[in-house]
């Protein structure tokens, strides 16, 4: 029979590497930087393209006609 497939072996080293994972992470916790708080982000309504725009017919204009009074 192995040494190591001996059930109080075992333990110990399942116990010995779970107490290496958590050390390894209380490392990793503490040389990860805290997040910043969550703000919304700022909305940037987006140029026009004036390239792109075709001109139309000009606006009609109301005028008022001569020769009668307002």
């Amino acid at each position: 029979m192995f040494l190591a497939s001996h059930p109080d072996i075992m333990g110990q080293l399942a116990s010995e590497r779970a107490a290496g994972f958590r050390a390894a992470a209380a490392r990793h916790r503490v040389q990860r930087p805290t997040l910043a708080g969550w703000r919304p982000a700022r909305f940037v309504q987006p140029s026009a393209d004036l390239s792109r725009v075709v001109p139309g017919p000009a606006p009609h204009v109301a005028t008022s006609k001569p020769g009668r009074a307002a």
